[in-house]
């Protein structure tokens, strides 16, 4: 945040003059309008002095808006509009209100802007870090029926399940991720600090070791003689894999494998599936016409593949194609969904259809979830045991083969 010189007064008269953090001239202004105060002049100062590393990266980190802060602060202003408070003021209420300074001044911002004639979609569409188009267009609709409230509630909804489905996949793999990486470190211990340590028990012993044993001391010279270069050669794998995933094509073949690939590819496909019903059946309630939400949901799938099936059915759609039909041609749609669909466009009720699919996939991806889960733990248990149990025993069976000896 940069630091400004302000000069501002009171209805009364009397003048302050000080210096104040802001993202933007134009946020400190709209905090001190907000406040009822008169604005005589804002100026940019140079970044103050000795401010410590640790405050640069937390006041950088708390720029950013997440999820979560979006979607309470939708439900409280849902909840304001419900009790028949002016949406501005409401803006204002929930604006002072957040934790987070950046989403507050956002919200200060969009507020001065539907003072000087805009309207709130409109105004949150400067600001896609934290109003994504999703947003802005279902409360476009939301404004163009008069149903704001109905749509604010919706949107919180929607931001709230999407929330619970990724904290639902991250937790889910939170543990074996820990466990592997623990794993990882206690391998790396015992071949470079242990295993070395007891190797040199062995060097002076004129007897054939074990070929396990052998195994063990060579895994170990290995490692910590060449630890550097291994290091070395993932973290340059790392790169050029993040490189090529950036390519048109790399980004297209990735995106394949993460919905084709054994166990995790039907996992990831049915959360991709999930977020286009949930996304479509929401903006389709609000109101949004439906290539206009077709445009918008190919953008929140994360899947470049289904991404473009969706994006492919909304040009056939254009022609007079039904939503079904192109979709059953990508091919990268269950029969169930495409009946689904097809049912609902039938029936009228695609919305409340698309809402069932969601919810049916969601129950399903939190299901596979915990069979994952409960599969892989002790999957990586064992493996642990077994490694551990590699390495005891072709310790252990040396130093017997020398006590019979001695015997």
């Amino acid at each position: 945040m940069a630091l400004y010189a302000y000069r501002i007064m009171d209805r009364d008269g009397h003048e302050r003059k000080g210096a104040i953090e802001g993202s933007s001239r134009n946020a400190v202004k709209a905090k001190f309008q907000a406040d009822g105060w008169f604005v005589v002049d804002i100026r940019e100062k140079a970044s103050r002095e000795g401010l410590s590393l640790f405050r640069t990266i937390f006041s950088m980190r708390r720029k950013k808006v997440a999820i979560e802060e979006v979607a309470s602060m939708t439900r409280l202003l849902a909840t304001l509009q419900k009790a028949r408070i002016p949406l501005v003021e409401s803006i204002a209420a929930v604006a002072q209100q957040q934790d987070n300074p950046r989403l507050g001044e956002v919200l200060m911002l969009v507020k001065t802007k539907m003072q000087e004639g805009y309207s709130f979609s409109r105004a949150a569409r400067d600001f896609p870090e934290v109003f994504s188009p999703l947003y802005c267009n279902m409360i476009a609709a939301g404004e163009e029926s008069g149903a704001t409230e109905a749509v604010l509630l919706r949107l919180a909804d929607f931001l709230e399940s999407q929330m619970d489905l990724r904290n639902k996949v991250r937790s889910a793999m939170t543990y074996p991720i820990i466990l592997f990486v623990v794993a990882i470190m206690v391998v790396a211990l015992l071949f470079t600090v242990v295993i070395p340590k007891i190797s040199k028990m062995f060097e002076d012993v004129n007897m054939l070791l074990p070929l396990q044993t052998r195994i063990l001391i060579w895994i170990s010279g290995t490692v910590s003689s060449y630890w550097w270069l291994m290091l070395l050669t993932a973290v340059a794998g790392y790169v050029g894999f993040l490189r090529w995933k950036k390519t048109p094509s790399g980004e297209e073949k990735w995106n394949r494998l993460l919905i084709t690939a054994p166990i995790f590819g039907r996992i990831n496909r049915m959360v991709a599936i999930s977020r286009f019903a949930k996304t479509l059946s929401t903006l389709l309630t609000s109101g949004v016409p439906i290539l206009a939400a077709l445009d918008i949901v190919r953008k929140v799938i994360e899947n470049r593949v289904i991404e473009n099936a969706v994006a492919a059915a909304r040009e056939n759609i254009k022609e007079g194609e039904s939503i079904a039909v192109p979709l059953k041609r990508s091919g990268e749609f269950p029969p169930i969904v495409i009946q689904m669909i097809a049912i609902g466009e039938k029936s009228g009720e695609l919305e409340e259809m698309l809402e069932t699919l969601a919810g049916s996939y969601e129950k399903e991806v939190r299901y596979s979830l915990e069979r994952l889960t409960a599969t892989i733990n002790p999957i990586m248990i064992v493996f642990l045991a077994l490694v551990i149990g590699f390495i005891i025993f072709a310790v252990v069976m040396p130093i017997l083969k020398i006590n019979e000896a001695v015997g």
